[in-house]
């Protein structure tokens, strides 16, 4: 697990240091549930902790719970594989605690 979130935060840095003119634009309110299906683990990983933080942040909770992230992840996955058109925030207003 500790490998994993190593992972995600170097290349977020790698991110953060692309030259402006290759900076990406996503908005992560257009992901779908099927999107997310389709998504690697490694890109469904990174899905899954911006997303928990975008929450947590909301709520002003600055402590990220890894077997809370866990949990809410496999809970919304299970909600995908039954709403596939749905988008991702609706997924996890809907599933996650």
């Amino acid at each position: 697990m500790r490998k994993n979130i190593l992972g995600i935060l170097f290349g977020l840095a790698g991110i953060a240091l692309w030259p402006a003119h290759a900076q990406v634009h996503l908005d992560m309110n257009r992901i779908t549930c099927r999107d997310l299906l389709s998504y690697d683990s490694e890109n469904r990983n990174f899905v899954a902790y911006w997303m928990s933080g975008y929450y947590s942040a909301s709520r002003n909770n600055d402590v990220l719970d890894f077997q809370r992230l866990q949990k809410n992840t496999d809970k919304v996955i299970a909600y995908c594989r039954k709403h596939k058109a749905d988008p991702l925030p609706k997924a996890i207003n809907k599933s996650a605690v």
